[in-house]
């Protein structure tokens, strides 16, 4: 009887100490996951440089015709914003100060990631090695965790809400578009842009304008 009981015993044990290493081996995204220093994609500008503090520099440029402007802070921290209307898009973490939920940072090893954010195949982009993981409660949101190509180990991540190929940039609505751009902003930027060739006398000699400087066209 004692033998049996015994049994019982090692059983039970045995399965409230499993339980909890299946569930941490399982991992699974939390919201936290999809925000650095407080700040989530689709956040305002001010939130964000409040948050992040002053930025070495800043930078335009566009990525899939979104019109993206890029701060720079110390120790590898860069911000997007779309400057149509404002809001953070893009962030990428380079620093291997960062920690992230659950201890996650620099160097993580690929166990960790995985019981950490759930099982993802390894996939290729912008030629680097990648887990990418969608957020549950918007997919256009990605956390994107690059890995070092020989041993799984974390090298940097990535929060953004911008297509990441050209295939979904294309596949783009009107709707998700106004997510990074103002609609109104660029009809009136349109409307401005039209000029009245009948107002024009042919007498007259148009003036053309660049760069703060004009002069005669020829």
């Amino acid at each position: 009887m004692r033998f049996y009981h015994g049994l019982l015993v090692m059983f039970f044990l045995g399965v409230f100490l499993v339980l909890p290493m299946a569930a941490e081996a399982q991992g699974a995204l939390a919201s936290e996951d999809f925000t650095v220093k407080g700040i989530a994609l689709g956040d305002s500008e001010e939130k964000m440089l409040a948050a992040f503090g002053k930025p070495d520099f800043d930078k335009e440029r566009m990525v899939w015709d979104i019109h993206m402007r890029y701060y720079a802070f110390p120790h590898g921290y860069e911000v997007g914003v779309a400057v149509d209307t404002g809001k953070v898009a893009d962030m990428l973490v380079k620093s291997k100060d960062y920690t992230a939920r659950a201890g996650v940072r620099y160097g993580a090893t690929a166990y960790k990631i995985r019981t950490t954010f759930g099982e993802k195949e390894r996939t290729f982009l912008d030629g680097s090695v990648c887990y990418v993981y969608e957020n549950p409660q918007d997919q256009r949101q990605r956390l994107i965790l690059s890995v070092d190509a020989t041993d799984g180990s974390l090298c940097s991540w990535r929060l953004t809400s911008l297509p990441l190929t050209e295939e979904e940039a294309d596949a783009l609505t009107d709707e998700e578009r106004s997510e990074w751009e103002n609609t109104d902003l660029h009809a009136l930027s349109m409307e401005g842009r039209d000029i009245d060739m009948n107002a024009m006398t042919k007498d007259k000699t148009p003036t053309l304008r660049w760069e703060g400087h004009e002069r005669e066209a020829s």
